[in-house]
């Protein structure tokens, strides 16, 4: 396990199993087990007894540490998770006043240039959090599978944390995918000829994004943050897509 999930050190794992093989140990023992400096040593009881891994008891006139039970990790993970998903809930309710605060207009019209793998990494992630707190269930894509072969490189998961959300696709394709789609995801086929012309395209929410591969495989992508351009599209969309064909 990677303690550093629950806010400790690498030194401090090694220190509490030292503790769990060697029961009211004292500094001393802990350090020559261990081969970590006493001063280090005492560091990390001093972490791992705040988190609750650690306690201590006097033996004579000497303080020994002994381990909790490793069943306590489950616990404090959990309640990182719970604080987690408080922090979360709070962010949301602070962003909307923030933007309510400045009085952020719904007809301002805002563009973000994004490149390369993480460029659109931060463009995939947009999505999730604009339908996340603009309470969307459903987003639209115009594929193209050239950008698809590259589109998730920095965020492999993006598929699976989606449909963890119950945030559901519907794909408008020109040619048959490179990837194998996932759940909550419709598929409909374009008539005419199988072009892709490396321009995919996303509408969620009140944004439109714009992605497209050039002839040396680059990557760019384009936020338009614009609720009425975002409306006008989709509807365009839902057209193409009541015409368009399953498979």
């Amino acid at each position: 396990m990677d303690f550093s999930i629950i806010g400790l050190s690498t030194r401090d794992k090694r220190v509490y199993e030292a503790l769990l093989t060697i029961p009211n140990s004292s500094l001393r023992a802990v350090a020559e087990t261990t081969n970590i400096n006493r001063g280090s040593v005492y560091e990390s009881i001093k972490s791992l007894r705040a988190a609750g891994l650690v306690n201590s008891v006097t033996q004579g006139k000497q303080l020994r540490y002994r381990a909790e039970d490793p069943a306590v990790l489950a616990e404090i993970l959990r309640e990182k998770q719970q604080a987690l998903q408080t922090a979360g809930q709070q962010l949301d309710q602070y962003i909307v006043r923030l933007r309510t605060a400045n009085k952020i207009a719904e007809t301002r019209h805002m563009a973000a240039f994004y490149e390369g793998d993480e460029g659109l990494a931060n463009i995939l992630r947009d999505i999730l959090s604009t339908c996340r707190l603009q309470k969307v269930s459903l987003y639209r894509v115009i594929s193209s599978p050239r950008v698809s072969r590259y589109l998730y490189n920095n965020f492999p998961n993006f598929s699976r944390e989606r449909a963890k959300r119950n945030l559901r696709v519907r794909v408008l394709r020109h040619a048959n995918p490179l990837r194998a789609t996932t759940g909550l995801a419709d598929s409909r086929y374009l008539a005419g000829p199988k072009l892709d012309d490396g321009c995919y395209t996303i509408l969620y929410a009140s944004k439109m994004a714009i992605i497209t591969l050039d002839k040396y495989n680059s990557m760019h992508g384009v936020i338009i943050d614009n609720a009425s351009l975002a409306s006008v599209q989709t509807r365009l969309f839902d057209i193409a897509w009541q015409g368009a064909s399953e498979g």
